[in-house]
């Protein structure tokens, strides 16, 4: 029988994706535009972002090593049609009950902590469910969804949030995670990994020390999730600044922001349909990552000083090569990580870049109400551009054996 990539499994699990990232986007965009709306505050918006985070620097770690020794797949669509039924709740309270910043902020805190549990089963278990030799075109899938599912979502979202309010947003939200869940129940798979075992708590530890031991080994993998982690925080600096800036700047609207979004996004989708399409040889693989790090560096840096038209070209540019890096990186990572270690190293990354964040977001938030936001974003691309030298080229020899082997 001809191999494939378009199994059952691996149709089902994109097909539940495709919805819960649906649901995923119209929420994080729609929610930023809530609290600052109905607080005008760089600062607040800031530390609502950086606190709905919290939960994802601890419970990645801590759930990990139940992961890498038992069943994934329950936990995909149990925590898919958990989170559909909150959101769906929380619309109905919203239909009676005006603003409150910490509800919201409780609200956060909490389905973050979710998606935190939610995302390190997922990426433990979608590389189980791509068939063997397709790797490459399984990821080119993967980042593919994210930006075809934005460049529809992002705009559309807003405009309902605008024309029929946040509630009835939540409610559509809930609903579309019930549905994925009812399609990621379907995927049947024998998972080695799994364990009858009873918990031990001495065994549990161990695990968790493992995977620190792990990295503390992997020169390469340690620098390229420490340069991941900071530019992620880099990136959602400079969307806070993005916001706050077309929120504020005259001419500019919550429309021209989302097309801005869904700029970036069309620029993904194009980059992962060739990127599917296109084998990127070995050689070349470690020096277009590097390329592209500076150039996005370098783009997000300027572009809030440039007339609007220009702006929507230098994003969609950015979504183009971003995602071909994304797309290589995975591919050399989750290629090289043993199954049975898979969650415990992702956890890190996890926790990692939900740590920068944090961080970064409270930063910008600070320095926001006392610059200008085009000069804090300035400031997020500079660091950025700094760690690429830090983190990636000055190890080399390190990561680049990742890429050419994957």
């Amino acid at each position: 029988m001809k191999k494939t990539l378009w199994t059952k499994n691996f149709t089902i699990i994109t097909i539940g994706t495709i919805i819960s990232c649906v649901g995923g986007v119209a929420m994080n965009l729609a929610l930023g535009l809530v609290v600052f709306d109905n607080t005008s505050s760089a600062l607040l918006t800031g530390l609502y972002q950086a606190s709905i985070m919290i939960p994802s620097i601890l419970l990645p770690i801590l759930v990990a090593p139940y992961m890498d020794s038992h069943k994934r797949k329950p936990f995909i669509f149990g925590l898919d049609a958990l989170m559909g039924s909150i959101y769906l709740l929380f619309a109905f309270y919203l239909m009676k009950h005006d603003f409150s910043y910490l509800l919201y902020m409780l609200f956060g805190f909490v389905t973050n902590g979710i998606s935190s549990i939610y995302s390190t089963a997922y990426n433990a278990f979608y590389p189980d469910l791509i068939s063997e030799g397709f790797m490459q075109k399984g990821y080119s899938v993967s980042s593919l969804i994210y930006p075809t599912v934005t460049v529809v979502t992002a705009p559309l979202s807003t405009m309902i949030y605008v024309q029929l309010g946040i509630p009835f947003l939540f409610c559509i939200v809930g609903g579309l995670l019930l549905l994925a869940s009812a399609f990621e129940s379907q995927i049947r798979i024998e998972e080695k990994q799994a364990s009858a075992q009873k918990f031990n708590f001495k065994a549990y530890r161990h695990q968790i020390s493992e995977g620190f031991s792990y990295m503390k080994q992997e020169k390469g993998l340690r620098n390229i999730y420490s340069y991941m982690a900071i530019t992620n925080a880099c990136g959602n600096g400079t969307e806070l600044m993005t916001m706050t800036y077309f929120q504020t700047a005259p001419g500019l609207t919550t429309t021209m922001y989302a097309l801005l979004t869904s700029a970036v996004t069309f620029g993904r989708m194009i980059g992962g349909f060739i990127h599917y399409a296109i084998k990127i040889p070995q050689p070349l693989r470690y020096p277009m990552t590097v390329f592209v790090y500076r150039i996005y560096q370098f783009i997000d840096g300027i572009v809030l000083f440039l007339p609007y038209p220009l702006m929507l070209a230098l994003r969609a540019l950015c979504g183009f090569l971003g995602v071909n890096s994304a797309t290589l990186r995975e591919t050399a990572v989750q290629s090289y990580l043993p199954t049975e270690m898979r969650a415990r190293v992702n956890s890190l990354l996890n926790v990692a870049i939900s740590l920068m964040v944090l961080i970064m977001q409270l930063i910008v938030g600070v320095l926001g109400e006392f610059l200008p936001y085009r000069l804090v974003a300035v400031f997020c691309a500079v660091f950025g551009f700094i760690c690429i030298q830090l983190f990636v080229v000055r190890n080399r020899k390190d990561i680049e054996p990742l890429y050419a082997n994957s």
